[in-house]
This record gives structure tokens, C-alpha cells and sequence, in this order.
């Protein structure tokens, strides 16, 4: 092992954003969390002492003692006479493991939490936050076409099929090797959902105590499944082209994490796509070192803009352990609870056995279904292209009309919108939105240890009329919360 990283008191106060309100020590100490948070900082760094961080930010050096006391206390920073102060994560013990960051999403049909009243009691909230499509009219078409023959044809056997319909599962291989991954049947496990897909692989791989990389913001339900497991989650920072896995070596040398968890095709909530080279740095790492990796492709059909798509990670080392987990919820409908998983050859077995004490196969009724679907997936994915285009460009026309000092990047494809607000704390504004009327995710919920505090996720996949009042609300929720002191800044736009 290396010797550890000794941060000098230069770059570190560089790092550290101190804008907002509250204590000086305090925002010191937020600060230095988020940028370990983005990544800035690996663990194990040894920090500059008090006095020489003192003097690059032109503080008391009693400032900085409080905001290393504070992370101490936290359990982010440890300190030992004649070895400095260098940084830790807090032990996992006595953490929540409960699904908060998904359950809030869904605790109403209509916001993601439970909020005041909107400010005209006879308003109803505005959802921007369920990044989630309606059924199309192939959906709605398939959904009804159900007949009594085919129930016949099901019920005619037990029902058990752990591994899910013979049928089903030669069309999701047939799909994955047209997209570049070659696969066989008995490579594909149909679940329930791509979230239990998830929850099957964590469950095989992780103990409590192992270390996960995942990207910071990202699915929140995989973070609740890793959390479940009582995994130790690092975060892999993000830019705009999606995780920064020139960074992936140093944090596998390192902390020694049993899996990887990805988003590359249209990342929610970024809507980043991981480009190829990027692709093949995990794909030989993980070859390399065995690294576990999940590449969740649940949105790779949500595309907008011309042009394709890097082939999936698992096709640029075949030999890896990594697992393409796919599903029909982001697509046609995730009321329809269908996922998949294409695993390695030679973990089939493993991971069949996982999945079977979960539940003794998906539904079968829902698995004719999504058969059905996926035999029109190409006009359904039309049928989204022609929904969703414009409504993720009035979103962003309308923003940079109305909020122009929020900075964004426009996505190529997915499901919504991830915004920076350009001061204050995205947790305090998603309040301040709901009592106006509008709901949003604040960006700790999506993060790995509550980062990405000025991040926010706003969804387009609702009606033109819902995005035009969505924003109107926003806007208004903004004026009543912005910080003093904003200036405008020249929003991104790509």
C-alpha cells in the first residue's frame, strides 16, 4: 500500500466552496464534506494542520480547530499525536437502514414528501419528481390483449418459474445481442423489477461491512439496497460525461470495495452517457481485479437526440464479473414490475439460487405481458422519443427564461432534469417548493452521505401543462427562498 496523500493547505482551500449561510467553522466543515463527498479528497488524506489551513483561507486558526472537531465528532476525521489528521467515513453501525431515500419519492401518488399545504388550498401539487412515464397507446394496447386462451395456457402448469418464462427470456437475449452482448437464454434471469434485480446481486455479493463505489447522484433505490445489506458506500464523482473512472484505480488500490455500481446509458439523474473509453477502463478493471460490477441499462432506450449509444460494459470483457441489469418499467410502464439481469456464464446458478429465496419467480401474467411489449418495443420507443423531446426542451427553455442563475447541461436522453442551484441548500428549497406547489427531489436524496446539497432533479416526462405551472411555481418558491446575494450566471447548455 502507498503512503497516504498529504493534502496541502494550498489546493485544499481551493477545493472548499465556503459561500452560504451560518458559522464560519461550520461552512468550513460542510464544505470539506461534500468535496470528500465529490471525491476531491480520497479517504485516508492527511490534512494540512490547523494553522496552515488558517492561513490559506485568511481565518483564526481557532476556526479551523472547530471544523476539524466537528467532522471528529461526526466521525469523518481522526487524529493521532505525531501521525496529523487524515480522513475516515463514519462507522456504518447504528446507521438507518430503512428505504428513506426511495420511500420519500413515493409517499403520495402526487410529492415525494409530505408537504405544508401549496399556497392556494385548492392547488394541487404540481410532480416533477417521479422520474416515470404514463402508459403509451402500444402500452395500453398490449396491456388489454390478454385472453382467456393465454390465461388457459399459464394456469395449465404450477406457476413456479424461478427463473422466469422460457419466452421472455430468449427475447431479452436476442435484444442484448443485437445491442452488441452476445447472450444466451440461460445468461438471463427475468425479476421483479430492475430493483429487485439490484437487491439479488447485492444480497449474493455483499456482507455487512463491504465497501460498494457507486456514482453520487444516482438510482436511490440502489443505495437503499446497498444500505439494507449494511454496505459501506463510497461515492465515484461525476462531470458531464458521466463517472470519473480515471478515478476507479486509486479507490480499488485502496479501500478494496466488493462492487461497482453503474448507470452508463442516459444516468439518472444526469442523463450522462458514459462514453466508450470510459466503458472500457471499468470493463478492464474489472477483469482484472474481479471487481463485481452492476451496469444498470434500465433508460438506455430513453433516447432524444440523434446519434448512438457505447455498446454495455459487460461486452468489452466478457470474462468479467459484470451483470447488465435491464428492466420494462422506464420504458413501457413501471406498473408492469418486469426487470431482468444477464449474468456472467458460470454465476448463473449463484445467482438463480438468490433469486429464488426472494420470491419463486415474477409474476407470470406480467411476464406474457412484457413479452408482448417487447415485441413492439421499437414503436414504443418512437412513441417516447415523440413525447419526450419536447417537453425536456420547454423544460429547459422555460427555465432559462424564468431561472437563468440555475445551471444544468441539457440531457441526450432519460427522464429529467439535474439542476445546481447556484446558492443555498436543495433540501431547504425542495421544502419551500412543495408549500408552493411543486414537487422536486433535493439531490441528498439521490447521493451517497447526503451530498450534492445544491443538486436538484426535476423530471419532464409529464404533460406540457404541468411543466409550464411546474416551473411557474418554481419560480416563485425561488424568489420567496434565493439566498441574498445571488448573482445571475450564464447557464450551460449543450
Amino acid at each position: 500500500m502507498d503512503d497516504p496523500i498529504h493534502e496541502s493547505g494550498e489546493r485544499l482551500a481551493d477545493l472548499l466552496d465556503l459561500s452560504g449561510d451560518g458559522p464560519l467553522y461550520r461552512r468550513i466543515s460542510d464544505a470539506l464534506r461534500r468535496a470528500v463527498d465529490r471525491g476531491e479528497i480520497t479517504l485516508g488524506t492527511v490534512l494540512p494542520p490547523e494553522r496552515t489551513l488558517a492561513a490559506e483561507l485568511s481565518v483564526s486558526r481557532a476556526t479551523v480547530v472547530n471544523a476539524y472537531e466537528r467532522l471528529k465528532a461526526d466521525g469523518w476525521l481522526e487524529s493521532l499525536q505525531g501521525s496529523g489528521t487524515w480522513v475516515r467515513r463514519p462507522d456504518p453501525e447504528g446507521e438507518v437502514t430503512d428505504a428513506v431515500s426511495t420511500s420519500r419519492l413515493f409517499i403520495s401518488e402526487q410529492a415525494q414528501t409530505p408537504a405544508p399545504p401549496p399556497v392556494r388550498a385548492d392547488d394541487d401539487i404540481v410532480d416533477l419528481s417521479v422520474a416515470a412515464v404514463m402508459g403509451s397507446p402500444t402500452v395500453v394496447e398490449a396491456l388489454g390483449s390478454l385472453t382467456p386462451a393465454d390465461a388457459a395456457a399459464l394456469t395449465a402448469q404450477h406457476g413456479y418459474a424461478p427463473a422466469g418464462l422460457r419466452e421472455l427470456r430468449d427475447t431479452v437475449a436476442e435484444r442484448m445481442t443485437g445491442q452488441g452482448l452476445p447472450t444466451s437464454d440461460d445468461q438471463v434471469l427475468i425479476t421483479t423489477g430492475a430493483q429487485q434485480a439490484i437487491w439479488v446481486l447485492a444480497r449474493q455479493q455483499l456482507q455487512p461491512g463491504d465497501t460498494v463505489l457507486v456514482e453520487s447522484p444516482t438510482f436511490p433505490g440502489a443505495l437503499d439496497a446497498f444500505r439494507a445489506l449494511g454496505a459501506r458506500l463510497i461515492p465515484v464523482p461525476m462531470d458531464e460525461h458521466g463517472a470519473r473512472t480515471e478515478l476507479l484505480e486509486d479507490l480499488v488500490e485502496r479501500l478494496g470495495p466488493r462492487m461497482l455500481y453503474l448507470t452508463p446509458h442516459f444516468q439518472s439523474p444526469t442523463g450522462t452517457v458514459l462514453p466508450l473509453e470510459r466503458r472500457r477502463q471499468v470493463a478492464e478493471l474489472a477483469q482484472r481485479t474481479r471487481l463485481a460490477v452492476i451496469e444498470d441499462t434500465t433508460l438506455s432506450e430513453l433516447g432524444l437526440d440523434e446519434g448512438p449509444v457505447p455498446p454495455p460494459i459487460a461486452s468489452l470483457a466478457p470474462e468479467a464479473p459484470i451483470h447488465t441489469v435491464g428492466s420494462c418499467s422506464k420504458l413501457f410502464w413501471a406498473g408492469l414490475r418486469i426487470g431482468w439481469v444477464r449474468v456472467p456464464e458460470g454465476a448463473v446458478l449463484r445467482t438463480l439460487a438468490s433469486k429464488t429465496v426472494t420470491d419463486f419467480g415474477s409474476s407470470l401474467l406480467a411476464q406474457v405481458l412484457a413479452l408482448r411489449l417487447l415485441e413492439h418495443a421499437e414503436q414504443v420507443v418512437e412513441e417516447r422519443r415523440t413525447e419526450l423531446l419536447p417537453r425536456r426542451d420547454l423544460l429547459c427553455r422555460l427555465l432559462g427564461e424564468h431561472l437563468p442563475e440555475w445551471r444544468w447541461r441539457r440531457p441526450t436522453g432519460g427522464l429529467s432534469l439535474w439542476v445546481e442551484l447556484p446558492d443555498g441548500n436543495a433540501d431547504e428549497f425542495a421544502e419551500i417548493a412543495a408549500r408552493h406547489g411543486v414537487a422536486v427531489v433535493p439531490g441528498p436524496a439521490l447521493s451517497v452521505d447526503e451530498g450534492n446539497r445544491r443538486g436538484l432533479r426535476v423530471v419532464y416526462a409529464r404533460p406540457e401543462d404541468a411543466i409550464v405551472e411546474g416551473v411557474r411555481r418554481l419560480t416563485t418558491a425561488w424568489h420567496a427562498y434565493a439566498p441574498s446575494g445571488i448573482r445571475p450566471v450564464s447557464r450551460l447548455l449543450v
